[in-house]
């Protein structure tokens, strides 16, 4: 078993300030965590969420989405795979990663993300380190 953990820092939404009221959500191995909604068009989070991971062969989908009074509409998505994110100990700044308004699929599995949107999220993705491997 890895440890996942996910901060997700703050985003940058291009639009009117009034209109976003967002909040993340974070898929991993049938697993969701969400984040608290925040209004303007740079909100900012600083939530830290942890999966337990079984197996590298998947990956993170994060959704970012706007709240709205009877539903909720997404803003943007990606994919990040489970292979290519670091191990550490420590909090590095994050990366800003680009939304798409696209999922790709294959088999009932999102396998990546398409169709750029001018939305990003900052995302700081790393597993611990086992235990006594330093």
């Amino acid at each position: 078993m890895s440890l996942l953990c996910v901060r997700v820092k703050k985003a940058k939404l291009h639009g009117p300030p009034d209109k976003f009221n967002a909040y993340v959500t974070l898929k991993v191995q049938n697993v969701k965590s969400t984040t608290i909604t925040v209004r303007g068009e740079q909100p900012c989070w600083e939530q830290d969420f942890m999966f337990e991971i079984s197996h590298l062969d998947s990956g993170l989908v994060v959704e970012l989405w706007n709240k709205g009074l009877i539903w909720d509409t997404l803003i943007g998505t990606a994919f990040l795979s489970l292979d290519s994110i670091r191990q550490s100990d420590e909090e590095g700044p994050g990366e800003w990663t680009s939304l798409d308004s696209e999922v790709l699929m294959k088999e009932d599995q999102i396998y990546g993300t398409m169709t750029p949107t001018p939305h990003q999220v900052l995302l700081d993705t790393r597993f611990e380190l086992p235990f006594g491997a330093l």
